[in-house]
């Protein structure tokens, strides 16, 4: 098979690897974890499903990403970000899920659905206690690639409410 390159790059909060993935020919994605400085790489996923949209934790311990193992809809799941242990799923529904930032105390998931009654939402899923999630923001305007600020205080996401593509922060 022919390797494709790597898509969706996620540097470690300690800078020295990069979370990426790769697909080839006829194979579905994986996530793989290289090494900054030499670009020496290790397999972190091997299910025969789709593995998407890595996204380390704030101290880099752990990895999030998507995964359709479940039979076509796209759910959370974590893994130690040695590569060591199993798989965890983090959150399941009947949405689309796109993981966009960890909050930097590790507590919260600003992640995106797209529901067939409104746009593109953004939604927070606690990390902790019993995980259910809430909406951050839920219009009839697509609000996509939420990120949290360092101090936890703002989140600045990207909508579309104004008929074109703009950055807002609340």
């Amino acid at each position: 098979a022919e390797y494709a390159g790597p898509l969706s790059p996620e540097l470690s909060p300690d800078g020295k690897r990069l979370a990426v993935v790769r697909s080839t020919s006829g194979a579905a994605e994986d996530i793989w974890v290289m090494d900054a400085a030499d670009g020496t790489a290790s397999r972190f996923t091997f299910d025969p499903s789709r593995e998407l949209s890595p996204l380390w934790s704030p101290d880099g311990n752990r990895l999030l990403f998507r995964s359709n193992r479940d039979g076509g809809v796209f759910n959370i799941y974590e893994k130690s970000s040695s590569g060591a242990g199993n798989e965890e799923q983090v959150y399941q529904s009947a949405e689309q899920k796109y993981p966009g930032d960890w909050s930097p105390d590790g507590r919260y998931l600003l992640y995106t659905i797209a529901p067939e009654k409104t746009g593109v939402d953004l939604w927070v899923l606690p990390l902790t206690g019993d995980r259910k999630p809430f909406p951050y923001l839920q219009t009839e305007a697509n609000e996509t690639s939420g990120q949290f600020s360092p101090d936890e205080k703002w989140v600045a996401y990207v909508s579309n409410e104004s008929g074109r593509n703009e950055v807002y922060i609340q």
